[in-house]
């Protein structure tokens, strides 16, 4: 179980160190597909099976990836190819394999349905979780990395705002 810190911080964190090795993803599409999976399967379980549980589905399964994979690769998009190596991280932060029912969907048969739980239940399960370290270290490892990062991008960022600010209107209003 992984919550936005982890996923987003530790998934920019991969892909900024992918750079040293010749890599060149696009960190905003990096960003979304480090969240994909979640943000598809989460609102699909619940209104497929009605469990707020059932949150890893479709999205969480290596033909979702390879679909996205392929896709860039054949329109050679690198926009598409961020987004696989954010969705490919995430697999690999939600330790993915220890369900290879979800994995390697359909091959091993349908997706384990998981108690039903409201989106309150879900919501207080996951603040639970935050009591073990393997879950409350990567949240604190990508929280960090976010602020490392924001302060690193602030100038940069912030020198644009002001270039956009100081631009004439045209009369246009």
């Amino acid at each position: 179980m992984m919550l936005v810190f982890a996923h987003l911080g530790l998934t920019l964190a991969a892909a900024n160190l992918s750079r040293r090795f010749g890599l060149r993803p696009d960190l905003s599409f990096v960003a979304i597909g480090s969240l994909l999976p979640d943000i598809i399967d989460k609102p699909l379980g619940y209104f497929i099976y009605g469990a707020m549980g059932t949150g890893r589905i479709y999205a969480h399964t290596l033909l979702f990836l390879l679909v996205l994979a392929a896709l860039a690769t054949i329109l050679r998009s690198r926009a598409l190819g961020s987004l696989s190596f954010g969705v490919l991280v995430h697999l690999v932060l939600d330790s993915i394999w220890a369900t290879p029912t979800i994995l390697l969907w359909p091959l091993l048969g349908g997706f384990p349905i998981n108690p039903d739980l409201t989106v309150l239940g879900y919501l207080e399960m996951l603040m639970q979780g935050l009591e073990y370290p393997d879950v409350l270290m990567p949240e604190i490892l990508g929280f960090l990395y976010l602020v490392h990062l924001s302060f690193q991008k602030w100038p940069t960022t912030f020198d644009a705002a002001k270039k956009i600010a100081r631009r004439p209107s045209n009369g246009r209003s």
